[in-house]
């Protein structure tokens, strides 16, 4: 791969924000635009749809620097800046688990409404495409929340920006969970708010959205789901978790014996659904 092209000794590079949903993609985007600001690099560009991508490619084609874009789904055109030496990614991974709660409270949708819609299958598939990009920094969402001034030096690096420890704490304290509520409320008030994908209300310069921070916690899944939903995810997704560190919580012999009584709920369910004849 070639070096990315340059204008006047700057690097024309496309930087992708573009971890897994409801998993810190947003505060790895706040942070990384944040640095390329600040150095001088370049600037943050506007949200739009993936399939909107290549417009958004030319509408900038001509301004020198980097343009720092967040989005979560992977594209053959964006996967080309990659390939072509012009781009690098930030990507960031969740608990499946945490996912799920995350976006059950975001979305107002159930645990089956977001199973039969093949939710969290989707997330793996667009991560594996994701990180099998060359220079793609990828992190750990739990390890994110427990020290971000460390994932600030580690995106300053990936970026090859020099940061020192005491400029990524201050940086790091700009984003915390307060700093951002107090965000939103700043942006709700000034009535800066746009409408994005479905009709969700967001600031169009931290990409925040109004019901974005429901909570920056860690292990929520094991208050909010059932030990059925649990057997559920942890049966499907057991290699993904464990090839990421997220320990099983339910037996293989109790996770048959609740996925058994589930499958027979269902029957039972659909049956009295039935219409008469």
């Amino acid at each position: 791969m070639g070096e990315p092209a340059t204008e006047n000794g700057v690097r024309l590079m496309w930087v992708f924000c573009c971890g897994m949903q409801r998993s810190g993609s947003t505060l790895q985007f706040q942070i990384a635009a944040h640095l390329v600001e600040e150095a001088g690099l370049g600037r943050r560009v506007e949200w739009v749809r993936p399939e909107d991508f290549p417009a958004l490619r030319e509408k900038h084609a001509a301004e020198p620097g980097w343009k720092v874009f967040k989005n979560h789904t992977y594209t053959p055109e964006m996967a080309a800046a990659f390939t072509g030496g012009h781009a690098l990614g930030i990507y960031i991974f969740r608990d499946l688990r945490d996912v799920m709660v995350s976006a059950m409270h975001k979305d107002k949708l159930s645990f089956d409404q977001f199973w039969e819609k093949e939710y969290i299958p989707a997330q793996i598939v667009s991560g594996l495409n994701w990180t099998a990009l060359p220079k793609v920094l990828v992190s750990r969402y739990e390890d994110v929340i427990a020290n971000l001034p460390a994932e600030v030096l580690r995106i300053a690096h990936h970026l090859g920006i020099p940061l020192d420890q005491a400029r990524a704490n201050r940086i790091a304290a700009q984003y915390t969970p307060e700093a951002q509520a107090a965000r939103i409320d700043r942006a709700i008030e000034e009535d800066t708010l746009q409408h994005g994908f479905l009709d969700a209300r967001f600031d169009t310069h931290s990409l925040l959205h109004t019901d974005h921070l429901h909570t920056a916690g860690a292990g929520e899944w094991v208050h909010e789901l059932t030990a059925t939903q649990v057997a559920r995810l942890e049966d499907r997704f057991q290699n993904w978790l464990n090839r990421h560190g997220y320990p099983l919580t339910i037996s293989p012999a109790r996770r048959k014996l609740l996925l058994a009584v589930h499958k027979i709920s269902k029957k039972i369910q659909h049956a009295t659904n039935r219409p008469h004849r």
